[in-house]
């Protein structure tokens, strides 16, 4: 069996949704989505997801029969209920930045089992300057605020996030790749964007698409 950690993203930058196959090895491969993205963002998508997902920036992993992993989920919310206040206040900031920049952004607090998850900031005419005027001043407040060592910003595509350090989708795919089948062959990363070098690493290869493919074997070999 080989495993395919593949941020979706990738799948709806493309024309009409298609997916990026450019080996015969994805072919052949299950396709583990990583993504910062939710359950509702991932069914726009015309591929089929039937093993391991990996969500909102590896704080949700879904088990194979469809079923959010009930230890990750007990990891997750306790960061998330230690990091509350920080969101809380976090997610008024972003609001307040775009409000007083006039940026147009619009913000959310996303949140999951009754506690704040993350914050998303977008824009609805998809301006990238304004999302990332957004960026350059939520990290001048992160920076001069209490919570500079519990919050992060992060991208997915032209959306930007603020959620917990201790949230990451290296560790939520370290922890799947824990519970693979041990026989299987060989796992792939396929991303591109700058949150997804760290797992990227934790695959034997990585696939990285743009104009042309560029191919790196992660793992190690002996020269002995």
């Amino acid at each position: 069996m080989i495993y395919a950690f593949i941020n979706p993203a990738l799948l709806s930058e493309r024309p009409g949704g298609a997916a990026p196959l450019p080996t015969p090895l994805l072919r052949e491969a299950e396709w583990i989505p990583v993504t910062g993205w939710g359950e509702e963002e991932l069914l726009h998508l015309p591929a089929a997801f039937t093993s391991w997902l990996v969500l909102h920036h590896g704080a949700v992993v879904i088990t194979p029969d469809g079923q959010e992993d009930p230890a990750w989920s007990r990891l997750t919310l306790e960061t998330q209920r230690s990091a509350e206040l920080a969101l809380n206040l976090a997610f008024q900031a972003a609001r307040h930045i775009g409000a007083l920049r006039q940026l147009g952004t619009e913000v959310a607090l996303v949140e999951r089992h009754g506690s704040p998850l993350l914050v998303q900031i977008t824009h609805p005419y998809h301006l990238r300057q304004a999302t990332e005027e957004a960026a350059r001043e939520l990290a001048e407040w992160i920076e001069e605020s209490p919570f500079s060592t519990q919050l992060r910003l992060g991208w997915e595509g032209e959306t930007l996030y603020l959620l917990p350090r201790e949230l990451d989708k290296a560790s939520a795919v370290n922890y799947v790749l824990s519970h693979l089948d041990p026989a299987a062959e060989l796992t792939v990363g396929v991303g591109r964007h700058e949150e997804d070098g760290a797992f990227l690493a934790l695959c034997d290869y990585a696939l990285i698409p743009g104009e042309e493919l560029t191919e790196t074997l992660n793992r190690s070999e002996d020269p002995e």
